[in-house]
């Protein structure tokens, strides 16, 4: 727990200064963001529950994480299994080939407002990820993850969504349905839920510049 909380320390001192831009970690053609710390990366998966992602939201988005900075190198905060800080490399070689995309808040946080949301941010490490997509915090998905975090620091970056709202007819959807509630009758069509391509269409956002 001390060395938990001595990473985040450093994560929230990186942020509050802003970030730097370590463009030379990664090669142009894997990273062309100048990124820094609080920027918000998204990519395309493979794998059923990607396809499924990408009909349900008619996206190409299927995860998302937080960059924050680590002893001078870039590491992103990602519910996966369980919720873990991964190397922004490692976020990278995970997503399909030119699918990452990175946007940034168009007005930067207050010192306050970072310290409220890394403070939570901090406590999620270790926690299980949630194949349901339930918008309670004893488990947690990826734009979930993301939404909450901004949301501790006084921003919702999107409206929250229901499950009906997305195309849930379609072949790819119905398939992890059925396998993950039983039958797409017992999805819960009316829980809360935000989904990758529903952060990066937020107002609120900016692409971030290339290198």
């Amino acid at each position: 727990m001390k060395a938990l909380a001595a990473r985040f320390s450093l994560m929230l001192g990186m942020l509050i200064v802003g970030g730097l831009n370590l463009s030379g970690v990664l090669s142009a053609a894997d990273n062309p963001y100048a990124l820094q710390a609080g920027d918000i990366v998204f990519c395309g998966n493979a794998g059923p529950q990607a396809d499924a992602i990408r009909e349900a939201t008619d996206s190409p988005f299927t995860h998302c994480g937080i960059v924050f900075l680590q002893q001078g190198r870039l590491m992103v905060l990602e519910a996966v299994q369980p919720v873990r800080v991964a190397t922004l490399d490692h976020f990278i070689a995970s997503g399909s080939p030119g699918t990452l995309h990175a946007k940034r808040l168009k007005t930067a946080l207050s010192r306050e407002a970072t310290e409220r949301a890394w403070k939570w941010g901090s406590t999620l490490t270790g926690r299980d990820y949630d194949p349901l997509f339930r918008w309670d915090d004893e488990k947690l998905y990826c734009s979930e993850l993301v939404w909450k975090v901004y949301q501790h620091a006084g921003v919702e970056l999107c409206p929250r969504r229901h499950f009906r709202d997305y195309h849930l007819d379609r072949p790819a959807v119905r398939k992890i349905i059925t396998s993950r509630y039983g039958s797409v009758d017992k999805l819960p069509a009316h829980e809360w839920v935000v989904a990758p391509a529903d952060l990066a269409a937020s107002p609120l956002l900016v692409e971030v510049p290339k290198q």
